[in-house]
């Protein structure tokens, strides 16, 4: 958790506060604690509400000292039910009776990695309750928060978009890469898993696009070249999407996916009877 976003204090304030609230979606054990500020913060407080109201301490830290940034293991784990809602609230002292403020006299202070900047960030250790690996709907809740506060984060966009992707759900997919892709043009990753979104909602044309987008500022970008040919293959241009599968084949031809991948599609343009075609891909997957 983390609200360097708002981090913006100015010279002289004696008491600048920075919140951030998370719903818990799911029963977890909480193992460790891990606050962390600069030389600013003075009163670090995080708590745990309950969904009957109550309160449960997580840490707090009344005279913050920048030499007591650690991981605090509990002694023993704190079980959280669905549905608490964390919370994180950091004081921040700008003034220049603070004695630790490195700034004098005071100067307005922002979010950043410097020592002379501040940064306010609550980390938890997490053992979810129940059967199975649950960090992808922790990392779901944790993005879904952090495009709350920052609708134009890249990052959010883009591991949202992933994710909804990785769960057959290319339609949900679509508007968050597209809006990554919006903010970071350059990143072939977001271009190569918007095309992959694109196909498989139908939308085919714009795939190839996004796809060629994806290869020309990355030409070796073997998934984006896969996926590619993919969509070149549902859109009929079976010519182009041989010769795609081959490239394919000679970037990445040690990847058990991807000859899993040609071959498979090598059946398929059998099936279609493009035999000659799925003779060659089979041909250069053996030489390889």
């Amino acid at each position: 958790m983390e609200h360097d976003g708002a981090l913006r204090i100015p010279a002289g304030r004696h008491d600048f506060v920075v919140t951030d609230d998370l719903p818990l979606p799911m029963d977890a054990d909480v193992l460790a604690v891990y606050p962390h500020a600069h030389y600013l913060g003075t009163l670090l407080e995080a708590y745990a509400t309950l969904p009957d109201g109550s309160r449960r301490w997580l840490i707090r830290i009344p005279h913050w000292d920048f030499n007591w940034q650690a991981v605090y293991y509990y002694r023993e784990p704190l079980s959280l039910p669905k549905g608490t809602v964390i919370s994180m609230r950091f004081h921040f002292d700008n003034s220049a009776e603070n004695v630790r403020n490195p700034n004098q006299p005071p100067r307005e202070v922002v979010g950043g990695d410097q020592s002379t900047d501040e940064m306010g960030h609550l980390w938890l250790e997490l053992l979810p309750h129940g059967a199975g690996d649950r960090r992808l709907e922790l990392q779901q809740a944790v993005m879904q928060h952090r495009l709350q506060k920052y609708p134009n984060d890249f990052a959010a966009n883009l591991n949202l978009g992933a994710l909804a992707l990785a769960r057959l759900n290319p339609a949900v997919a679509v508007p968050l890469l597209a809006n990554a892709v919006r903010l970071d043009p350059w990143r072939p990753d977001a271009h190569d898993m918007l095309g992959a979104a694109l196909a498989r909602v139908g939308r085919v044309a714009e795939a190839v696009a996004e796809l060629r987008t994806a290869l020309k500022e990355r030409p070796d970008f073997a998934n984006a070249r896969l996926n590619l040919a993919n969509a070149l293959l549902h859109a009929g241009q079976f010519d182009e999407a041989v010769e795609d599968y081959r490239e394919v084949l000679a970037e990445a031809s040690d990847d058990e996916s991807t000859r899993a991948a040609v071959e498979a599609v090598a059946r398929q343009l059998e099936y279609r009877g493009r035999t000659q075609d799925a003779e060659e891909l089979l041909q250069a997957l053996e030489k390889r």
